[in-house]
């Protein structure tokens, strides 16, 4: 798999040694970026394209859910996942409930599960970000028609086509 082909995934954790032992468990399988606080994944947030975020659920300066709020407004395609122990059950499963979280892991991570769930939901992404182009372009379409339409009525009007006017005119009514 290239490293075009691979999610981009941001780890959030106040602990430096789980940061490093995330970034060698996963630099095989994703374009992992680190960030030890809410304010650095903010800042890896704002300067290049995310896919996935997974953060620690127990931060000193702000929680993993708060984090999470914090970007669900400013970073809405960013699928947002939670590291916990079991301490927190409750509060991550009320946010999972929500619709904050993608996901939740428990503390100790297993890969495997890691792996296939970001993957998964790196896929999901995908032909969200296909669609929405599709839709974009399926405006932009919409929109050229329509102005389309008005010329044809400048030119039709001009000649005099009331037969070809009165289809225009239909025409204009359905594209707006």
């Amino acid at each position: 798999m290239s490293a075009t082909d691979r999610p981009v995934v941001l780890y959030v954790d106040d602990e430096a040694a789980n940061l490093a032992a995330f970034n060698a468990a996963f630099r095989r399988d994703f374009n992992v970026r680190l960030a030890q606080s809410a304010g650095e994944a903010q800042e890896a947030l704002n300067q290049e394209q995310i896919d996935v975020m997974v953060t620690d659920q127990r931060m000193p300066s702000m929680t993993g859910i708060d984090l999470v709020r914090q970007t669900k407004e400013s970073h809405p395609e960013v699928v947002k996942m939670i590291l916990t122990g079991f301490a927190d059950h409750d509060v991550v499963l009320a946010a999972l409930n929500e619709g904050l979280v993608y996901r939740f892991f428990e503390k100790p991570w297993v890969a495997s599960r890691i792996v296939e769930e970001v993957q998964g939901a790196f896929e999901l992404l995908q032909t969200f970000r296909q669609r929405k182009r599709q839709l974009i372009e399926m405006r932009d379409n919409l929109r050229r028609s329509a102005s389309n339409i008005d010329e044809l009525l400048v030119h039709l009007t001009a000649q005099q086509d009331t037969l070809g006017i009165g289809l225009a005119r239909e025409l204009k009514e359905i594209f707006g």
